[in-house]
């Protein structure tokens, strides 16, 4: 089981299976020339297998029979586009073949099921991406720029001296400022939903704020603001056994690009690499 787990016997094991894969679903396969097309059975299985995991279905044998026109249409004018050196200099055909190697790539990628131990090691690690939203509980008192004008910002910072001298607790605020749409008490709001109720710049500025003091003026979108955080909650990290199901998903794709960066490099290994500018060569390296 160690020998499946090393680097080198999982290249090996995908490059296999790239090869593979070449081999069965190339439509240029040892029974077919130039001038001929050949639909073989495992073609045929292919496409039924294909329609099925788009439909949830296999194709009626007209659907299946549309689909053989369809490929043998498409074999005929690939074809003919070879042969007329269409597919020469063309950076769109030059990046789709790149990226259908890739595909095939990730999506042959052989990787050992790991262990409980590579699974605490790798949520260990990425703690970061586990961890919820921060929260925020704020109250805030707002005025409208179009009806107070100039005097916005002095008549927000007369209330804020009011209410800072009543100290932390907080007395009615009803009449304080400019009745609007938005409300005046917001429970355990991420950042996220901050900036989507006030824009971004208030989001910014509210995550700064210390708890249980009136801050302003704070802008928004809406206009001015002040504003009292009640509570700020930052929840912990949920346990592994909680969001198991996740750090598999997480380890299997972060796998996947790592073995498949490694099948890069291997192919790239056998290349000599010559970038020249203009007549003269810049590099010439076999990396």
């Amino acid at each position: 089981m160690k020998l499946l787990r090393e680097p080198l016997v999982q290249f090996l094991f995908l490059g296999g299976l790239i090869y593979l894969a070449y081999a069965i679903f190339s439509p240029q396969a040892e029974e077919e020339n130039e001038r001929s097309i050949v639909v073989n059975a495992s073609k045929v299985l292919w496409m039924q297998d294909s329609w099925k995991q788009r439909w949830n279905r296999l194709p009626t044998q007209k659907e299946l029979d549309g689909l053989i026109q369809q490929y043998i249409k498409e074999t005929v004018l690939y074809k003919e586009a070879v042969t007329m050196g269409l597919d020469k200099d063309d950076g769109i055909i030059r990046r789709r073949l790149a990226q259908k190697v890739e595909f095939l790539a990730k999506d042959l990628v052989l990787y050992t099921p790991p262990t409980e131990e590579d699974l605490k090691k790798y949520y260990e690690e990425h703690q970061d991406k586990y961890k919820p939203e921060v929260t925020y509980t704020f109250t805030q008192i707002y005025f409208d720029p179009d009806k107070r004008e100039e005097s916005t910002l002095d008549d927000a910072n007369k209330v804020k001296e009011k209410l800072v001298e009543q100290g932390s607790m907080l007395q009615r605020i009803e009449g304080l400022g400019d009745d609007y749409m938005i409300a005046n008490y917001f429970e355990a709001n991420t950042p996220r939903e901050i900036s989507r109720n006030f824009g971004s710049g208030f989001a910014q500025s509210l995550v700064e704020l210390k708890v249980g003091e009136w801050h302003g003026p704070v802008l928004s979108g809406f206009g001015t603001h002040l504003v009292f955080v009640n509570e700020i909650v930052s929840p912990p990290v949920p346990p592994l056994e909680e969001i198991k199901a996740r750090v598999l998903e997480d380890w299997i794709s972060d796998k996947r690009e790592e073995l498949n960066d490694a099948f890069y490099t291997a192919l790239k290994a056998e290349y000599t690499i010559v970038v020249e500018d203009g007549n003269v060569s810049v590099l010439d390296v076999k990396k």
